[in-house]
C-alpha cells in the first residue's frame, strides 16, 4: 500500500469515527435542545398544544384527542447532518481554513432550520389532528423534505466552498 492510499484511508477513517464517536456522545442533549427550540418557537407563535418539552419528547395536546408525547428519534435530529459537514471540512478537505468553516456554518444552519420547521410542521399537524396525523405527516411530508433539505445544505455547501467561474476563468487567464 503506497502513502497515498494509507493516508486517504486514514482521512476517510477519522471521519466516519469521528462522526460516530460525536453522534453517540451528543444525540441526547443535542434532541433535548431541538425540543426546546422547537416548542419555544411554537410557544411564541401561539401554538399552545405544543409549548412544553421534557426532554427529547414534546407534549402534544391535540383540539380534540388524548394528548401524547412526540420524541425526537435520533434519526430526527439534525446532527448527524451537521456532524457529517464538520467532519468533511476538518478532516477530508483541504484548502482555505475560512472557506470550510464558512461552508461548513451555512449548510448546517439551513440543515437546522429546516429540520426544526419539519419537527414543529409534525407537532402542529399533531396539534390539529392526532397522533395518526403527526406519523403520516412525519413519514411522508417530513421524509422528502427532510432529504430536500440536506441536498439543499449540501448545495449550499458546495456552493460556499468552491471557487466561483470567475476566479476560475481569471486564473486561466494569468496562467496562459
Amino acid at each position: 500500500m503506497n502513502r497515498h492510499i494509507l493516508m486517504v484511508t486514514m482521512r476517510l477513517t477519522l471521519t466516519f469515527a469521528s462522526v460516530f464517536i460525536a453522534f453517540s456522545v451528543l444525540v441526547d442533549p443535542w434532541r433535548e435542545w431541538e425540543a426546546r427550540a422547537v416548542t419555544g418557537v411554537l410557544g411564541a407563535l401561539g401554538v399552545d398544544g405544543a409549548s412544553r418539552a421534557f426532554g427529547n419528547e414534546i407534549l402534544v395536546v391535540p383540539n380534540s384527542s388524548t394528548p401524547f408525547l412526540a420524541t425526537i428519534s435520533p434519526s430526527c435530529s439534525a446532527l448527524a447532518a451537521v456532524l457529517t459537514f464538520a467532519a468533511i471540512s476538518l478532516f477530508l478537505l483541504r484548502g482555505d481554513p475560512i472557506r470550510r468553516f464558512t461552508a461548513f456554518v451555512g449548510a448546517s444552519m439551513l440543515v437546522f432550520v429546516c429540520n426544526g420547521i419539519r419537527i414543529g410542521l409534525s407537532v402542529l399537524v399533531g396539534v390539529y389532528t392526532d397522533s395518526n396525523g403527526l406519523v403520516v405527516f412525519h413519514d411522508w411530508v417530513g421524509t422528502a423534505f427532510g432529504l430536500l433539505y440536506v441536498l439543499g445544505g449540501f448545495t449550499l455547501y458546495l456552493w460556499l466552498l468552491l471557487p466561483s467561474n470567475q476566479l476560475l476563468l481569471k486564473e486561466a487567464t494569468r496562467a496562459r
